[in-house]
């Protein structure tokens, strides 16, 4: 029976040729380009631009989401930078002794409470200077932090097919906003001859 034997196998057994697709991959997000024979660049092309087209769909989709909220495009930069902080709620309070100590927390000295409640009076400031209603800097912040569990989705969705955390970061950080609004395409590739001494076909995969 031959069976899980469709598409480009690279002439490796399947564990090895997994990580060299990995490996191919992750090396062509990082640096742009990578030379390599042409059978080994079109067993990956293909993926590379799949992926790429998560991160880029992931981190529109969660622009979009946060644009129902926020139109305006910096203040809706700036608080979803601020939402990357962590978890915050302008109705938060510092907790009393009695109350941590039912949630099983140590209890504060009166040096720590004063330190987490200007840390929350700082946080509380911040947020309201990018926007000063209160109602509408809680309804931006969870949609900001919506946002953000829109592209974690994507982000994971790559990561089970190329577990490289930097690579991933990059694709978000950089490669999905460089091609926003272009529809595929996000790769070519060039000859550049063949190999001495097997006589292999060797291109350039870049991205474009």
């Amino acid at each position: 029976m031959r069976h899980r034997i469709a598409g480009n196998r690279m002439n490796m057994p399947e564990p090895r040729r997994r990580a060299a697709r990995r490996s191919l991959m992750a090396g062509l997000i990082r640096f742009d380009r990578i030379e390599t024979t042409t059978s080994r660049a079109q067993a990956i092309r293909g993926e590379v631009e799949k992926l790429i087209d998560t991160a880029v769909k992931g981190r529109q989709a969660a622009q979009s989401h946060l644009a129902k909220v926020v139109s305006d495009k910096e203040k809706a930069e700036q608080i979803l930078a601020f939402a990357r902080k962590g978890r915050f709620s302008l109705d938060a309070k510092v907790a009393s002794n009695e109350e941590r100590a039912a949630q099983s927390k140590a209890p504060l000295t009166d040096k720590g409470r004063k330190f987490l409640e200007q840390k929350l009076k700082d946080r509380r400031e911040e947020l309201l200077q990018i926007i000063s209603n209160e109602s509408e800097a809680k309804k931006a912040l969870e949609a900001a932090y919506q946002s953000m569990v829109i592209e974690l989705h994507a982000r994971r969705k790559i990561l089970s097919a190329l577990p490289d955390e930097l690579v991933v970061k990059k694709m978000f950080e950089e490669l999905a906003p460089r091609y926003a609004g272009r529809p595929g395409g996000y790769t070519r590739s060039t000859k550049l001859g063949r190999r001495k001494g097997d006589a292999a076909e060797i291109i350039q995969i870049a991205l474009v």
